[in-house]
């Protein structure tokens, strides 16, 4: 009867160290959709190669708290909205990839967008502010290499951690940054100055 008993408690404790071992994957996934509700301008008179690189493409964000994981797929949404972004700032874009850049496709410059920070805090009660951030630099250079401009942009959202939709949040923090984007190159007079030489 005792040795019965105690079969029953190991195996309780065996599931329970399972469960507890055993977290959730929380998945926060970007809009599906490019932003586009940017101000309306004229397009910079520039052809422009927009050079993303693998590991932007791949750039996810990733958190490991009590057991379980939440992670950020962002790469993919980086890279549309990069192209979507470029097309709106610039009178043609072409994609060049990292051996070619400029090379084999005749352009004026490239543009290479950079992760520069991803990150996303856990209040410190379920109505603690969660805060969701990116930064991407922005790098336009000549076809030689030679920089023409670079800026590093940050988009920021938050929202109670255990009240507020996580991908909203992160759809508000990606809409702040390309925003903040276009208008550091539109405001840029290193650009504007390299447009007008061509």
């Amino acid at each position: 009867m005792k040795r019965s008993h105690n079969l029953r408690h190991l195996i309780l404790l065996t599931f329970l160290s399972l469960f507890i071992i055993t977290g959730c994957t929380h998945t926060i996934r970007p809009p599906q959709e490019s932003f586009k509700d940017y101000t309306p301008q004229e397009k910079i008179r520039l052809k422009v190669g927009l050079h993303v690189t693998d590991e932007l493409r791949q750039a996810k964000w990733e958190m490991h708290w009590m057991g379980d994981t939440w992670v950020i797929p962002i790469g993919e949404s980086l890279t549309r909205n990069s192209e979507t972004l470029a097309r709106h700032m610039f009178a043609e874009v072409v994609g060049v990839s990292g051996s070619t850049q400029g090379q084999s496709v005749r352009v004026d410059a490239i543009l290479t967008p950079k992760l520069a920070y991803i990150n996303r805090t856990m209040g410190a009660t379920s109505v603690g502010q969660s805060i969701t951030s990116i930064k991407v630099e922005w790098d336009l250079t000549a076809p030689d290499g030679k920089p023409i401009w670079v800026e590093t942009v940050s988009g920021e959202g938050s929202g109670p951690t255990a009240w507020s939709d996580s991908e909203k949040v992160l759809k508000q923090t990606l809409e702040m940054l390309l925003s903040k984007s276009q208008q550091a190159m539109v405001s840029s007079e290193a650009i504007r100055r390299f447009a007008a030489s061509r």
